[in-house]
């Protein structure tokens, strides 16, 4: 099979903080008050980063000037989102300090997309089969975050295959996002594998 070209991988923590665990709870609650949640947050990312796609890839003029511009930004951004998404989905034990590299590798592999303002439009539609088949593992993964919680609450761990699969979802949003953003041309596939060796943490990411 070929690499996909986008990668994201967490070491599983050999231990979580029961007091993370109520900071994440306070933290759902203070954004469930202000009406918003990390599906909230996505579902606007899933929108917006081809819309502003398309306005800069019309202004430029250029794919080439888009990518080495707008590109290594907005793949930092992801990184970022990865890093707080991973805090909160029970993937990642705590919020990054400095860089988001300290809590999960991501990676996107030199492609050479060919994006268009027309093409940046497109994916809002095209890419809403892997969002409705992310959103439906998203619902199964609200019970093994739970799953993952009471463990947590009894033995300060989270299992290896509850890990696997929180994840396996985390990276398949990821996927989308760069797609959506139109730093890859390759559909993202309806996968939780990662398709290169688990990154060290020291790795070269695009998020730097």
């Amino acid at each position: 099979m070929t690499p996909y070209p986008v990668h994201y991988s967490v070491r599983r923590a050999p231990r979580f903080a029961r007091v993370q665990l109520l900071v994440r709870f306070l933290a759902f609650a203070l954004l469930g008050a202000l009406g918003l949640s990390f599906g909230t947050v996505f579902a606007l990312a899933y929108v917006a980063l081809p819309l502003l796609a398309a306005v800069r890839l019309a202004s430029l003029g250029s794919p080439k000037l888009y990518l080495r511009g707008d590109g290594p930004r907005i793949a930092r951004a992801l990184h970022w989102l990865a890093a707080f998404s991973a805090w909160a989905g029970l993937v990642a034990e705590r919020l990054p300090a400095h860089k988001a590299r300290e809590t999960c590798s991501f990676v996107i592999d030199p492609c050479h997309p060919h994006p268009s303002a027309g093409s940046a439009l497109v994916r809002i539609v095209t890419g809403l089969p892997s969002a409705v088949g992310l959103l439906l593992a998203g619902c199964l993964g609200v019970f093994v975050w739970l799953w993952a919680a009471l463990t947590i609450l009894f033995t300060e761990r989270v299992g290896a295959g509850a890990h696997h699969y929180l994840v396996g979802v985390q990276r398949w949003s990821v996927r989308l996002l760069a797609y959506q953003a139109g730093l890859v041309d390759a559909y993202p596939p309806f996968s939780f594998t990662e398709t290169l060796p688990e990154l060290p943490a020291g790795a070269a990411t695009a998020g730097r």
